[in-house]
């Protein structure tokens, strides 16, 4: 199913001033340039601490007995009947931004949800030799401290984490683990290798992303696969082992163009919501067409069981 989503055939005026407010901005550094290189490898060596802020502002705490830091996000009132595991985006290079966390506030207050966050390794040093399974280990022990049904438990990310969940699909399939009931995906990162021709027609209205800089990430993210590899690429994955997916999607983010490539394709089992001329992960962004967007993932969320 594809559906293509707007506020009344019109795009905010909330939506165009935060596209320009940020774009002249260095929200996403180009790794290629030594010293964003050299301190990307400290970041990544240093163990991750929760922002005060954060802290500060969010229902967050820190889960013990879990491989690596991972956090719970709760909503306001304590009260939760729905468990997700969430997969933050970040090129495989950054940790979670203040964005993310909002967002996640948002989603758990709206579906009296609990969110489960693991931080997971992150590149230069490490790649997704070392990423999967931690992310393997870390959602099996998830599962088993939170006695969590899989059928009633929501896998969600955006971008890089988008395609992060789908790596973690088929690693639960190689193994005949069973996953979880739905998977809701944010501007996923469906090809390291930024192939795509269609990318370039896009690149001008991208504010954010860079098709050369984030295939380097990409690369280096890697490891010993090969950039065409299913588990770091999932575009080229088999959809009809995974459970219902739902795919949400800017229109002016170069990583649409792979999401428009696997539409092509025949997964009946894969639902796309379409947002014309929105940014990467606009969902994230304070503007009404997040909050159109975020409405749909309450409908797709209360489908399920409780917890």
């Amino acid at each position: 199913m594809i559906s293509i989503v707007s506020l009344n055939n019109k795009r905010s005026w909330q939506s165009v001033l935060f596209e320009k407010i940020i774009h002249p901005l260095p929200l996403v550094k180009d790794e290629r340039k030594k010293n964003n290189f050299d301190k990307a490898m400290i970041d990544s060596e240093t163990p991750y601490q929760l922002q005060k802020n954060v802290k500060k502002q969010f229902n967050i705490h820190n889960i013990n007995g879990l491989d690596g830091p991972t956090f719970e996000l709760l909503p306001r009132n304590e009260k939760f009947s729905k468990t997700i595991y969430y997969l933050h985006g970040g090129a495989y290079w950054w940790q979670p931004f203040f964005l993310h966390f909002r967002m996640l506030q948002n989603i758990a207050n709206q579906n009296q949800a609990r969110i489960i966050i693991p931080i997971y390794p992150k590149s230069p040093r490490y790649t997704a030799d070392d990423v999967f399974p931690y992310i393997l280990n870390n959602y099996k022990t998830a599962v088993k401290k939170f006695h969590l049904m899989s059928s009633a438990l929501t896998l969600m990310g955006d971008s890089a984490g988008g395609g992060l969940c789908l790596s973690l699909l088929q690693l639960l399939e190689n193994e005949k683990i069973d996953k979880p009931s739905k998977v809701i995906l944010f501007s996923p990162w469906l090809d390291i290798s930024n192939s795509n021709p269609d990318m370039k027609s896009i690149q001008p209205k991208d504010p954010l992303l860079n098709i050369e800089a984030l295939a380097y990430q990409g690369d280096v993210y890697s490891g010993t696969f090969n950039t065409n590899s299913p588990l770091v690429s999932p575009i080229n994955a088999d959809f009809s082992k995974f459970p219902p997916v739902y795919i949400f999607s800017g229109s002016h983010d170069i990583l649409y163009a792979d999401v428009k490539k696997l539409s092509h394709k025949s997964n009946e089992n894969v639902n796309y919501y379409i947002f014309p001329k929105m940014d990467h992960v606009f969902i994230a962004f304070p503007i009404p067409e997040s909050e159109k967007a975020l409405e749909i993932v309450t409908r797709v969320i209360s489908e399920q069981s409780a917890v």
